[in-house]
């Protein structure tokens, strides 16, 4: 099994910024497949092989779906032509995002605290950055109880939605109250309310590879808006 190499917060928040700042600023949408192939590269380096080959699947249909409506002229009654280009064009800040949204918070928090930020922003942003991957363990959680009891079945849905609903969102709901109280007494066990800069288990030194993958973020979004364009 390949081992991780995750870069630090710094190399991933610029990152982040370069394709934020390419993608509001270009105007070629379809050269943005240089910041992909990017993105691609920055999550390679790292290890993170399932990311790259899940969406690397998905960023083959959307450039095949991309070819036959600029060549073939293929017209979609569903999905809009809008939506593919869209997401081909925020597919780099898709990654990019997900790689930051999935470092472990005490690397962030370390990283905030490192450069004197109040703590009580550092716990909002923590809160933010975990909503998502613990929303998502907590619906699987449920689908997988209500598997067990045979109410995941199409019939079961179609014959009685609003009790299917019913039966996502209470459980999900007294959960999502649970975490809440453990979360404040994490909160407090770890010294959240502490003064003072915060250290990490978490290495987060910058290393070459680092200030190599800044470089590289750089000159991709300055040669995307040079054979591009911009908007200013």
């Amino acid at each position: 099994m390949i081992k991780e190499v995750s870069f630090a917060v710094i190399t991933k928040i610029w990152g982040f910024f370069c394709v934020l700042i390419a993608v509001s600023l270009g105007k070629d949408v379809i050269l943005s497949c240089i910041l992909t192939i990017t993105a691609f590269l920055h999550l390679v380096i790292q290890g993170k092989w399932k990311m790259v080959f899940n969406y690397g699947i998905f960023y083959i249909l959307l450039w095949i779906l991309l070819y036959a409506i600029q060549h073939r002229g293929l017209h979609m009654v569903i999905f809009s032509e809008f939506y593919v280009l869209m997401l081909w064009n925020l597919s780099p800040v898709i990654l990019i995002s997900w790689d930051l949204i999935t470092t472990p918070p005490g690397k962030i928090s370390a990283f905030l605290s490192g450069i004197h930020i109040p703590t009580s922003i550092i716990l909002g942003v923590l809160v933010v950055f975990r909503f998502f991957p613990t929303m998502k363990s907590e619906l699987r959680n449920v689908y997988l109880s209500m598997k067990n009891r045979n109410l995941t079945g199409i019939k079961q849905i179609l014959k009685a939605p609003a009790r299917s609903c019913e039966y996502v969102l209470i459980p999900l709901l007294v959960r999502i109250l649970m975490l809440a109280d453990q979360l404040s007494v994490s909160a407090i066990a770890r010294g959240g309310e502490s003064p003072g800069i915060r250290s990490s288990y978490y290495e987060s030194k910058v290393k070459i590879t680092d200030i190599s993958i800044m470089i590289l973020w750089t000159a991709s979004v300055l040669g995307y808006l040079w054979i591009g364009g911009s908007k200013i």
